[in-house]
């Protein structure tokens, strides 16, 4: 987002926005990042409308994944891709990734094999598995050490998957099956489990399961998320249908606000994607629509 913004309905002029300087710390970190997101304000609000709820939802949004610990609370950080790793939250002993999502290609659950030694349990329902050697069973699964310079899917740590997909219930649509993080995490530990989650917006139930379960929340790690506002993905296609677009996304920004009272955010994308942002360049005449 272009940072600041006034409120109101439906168009108005253009408005200078209120001034936010800041550095970006770490420029050549392409993902994530540790610690307050650094978003310059636009030089003039940038889209063709200002409603005044969408403006609220994005301040909202900033606040509750805006990053609250310390590089010295957590021994320094790790970063990898999408990831911001605590230090100290990598040192666990019989622990199990749990990665939703993982496409042709997971990257989250070879660097946790492979860097960390830590097994892993993948899932996607969607992906064929002739495009994913991890879905197909035949990405090298703890035959020894990976060889980096031939860049090739490869496991130094067991790995198992499942053509399944996360959703808020045990069921099957459209002819894929679908079951839930409760059942995926049945039997773990407490801290014993680094879950990742990008289902494509099948997010939202299973997080909202999430926060009604204290036991099921004390298993949980670390906790990765891609997470899509405003998305229609068919286990969610029931609730969204009942809701308007502005109280579909007060339930997911609410949704969100309630795991940050759960666990500690150490970083985000949102700095990367300011810095990405020319709005001055990308929408000159105020022609960009607002984000969902």
């Amino acid at each position: 987002g272009g940072g600041g913004g006034g409120a109101g309905g439906g168009e108005e002029e253009p408005q200078a926005l209120p001034k936010v300087d800041c550095d970006y710390e770490l420029p050549n970190q392409v993902s994530s990042r540790p610690g307050p997101p650094c978003l310059p304000s636009a030089q003039v609000w940038p889209y063709t409308t200002n409603t005044a709820w969408r403006t609220k939802m994005g301040e909202r949004i900033v606040r509750s994944v805006t990053p609250d610990i310390t590089a010295r609370e957590c021994n320094g950080w790790h970063m990898y891709g999408d990831q911001t790793w605590c230090n100290k939250a990598m040192k666990g002993k019989n622990v199990l990734g749990l990665s939703f999502g993982i496409e042709e290609r997971d990257l989250y659950s070879e660097y946790l094999s492979n860097h960390y030694k830590i097994p892993t349990k993948l899932f996607d329902c969607f992906i064929e598995p002739e495009k994913s050697p991890p879905i197909a069973g035949t990405a090298p699964n703890a035959e020894g050490p990976c060889d980096a310079n031939t860049g090739g899917h490869c496991y130094e740590t067991e790995y198992e998957s499942f053509r399944v997909c996360l959703g808020s219930e045990k069921t099957e649509i459209d002819g894929r099956e679908y079951d839930t993080l409760a059942n995926a995490l049945a039997g773990r530990g407490p801290l014993s489990t680094h879950v990742k989650i990008d289902v494509e917006g099948s997010e939202w139930t299973v997080l909202e399961n999430l926060l009604k379960s204290d036991v099921d929340q004390a298993k949980i790690r670390t906790l990765d998320m891609e997470i899509h506002f405003g998305f229609q993905a068919a286990s969610e296609s029931e609730i969204n249908s009942q809701l308007s677009e502005e109280e579909r996304l007060t339930r997911e920004v609410g949704i969100i606000e309630g795991l940050s009272k759960h666990f500690r955010v150490t970083g985000s994308t949102l700095e990367v994607y300011r810095q990405g942002w020319f709005p001055e360049k990308d929408c000159p005449e105020q022609q960009c629509h607002e984000p969902i």
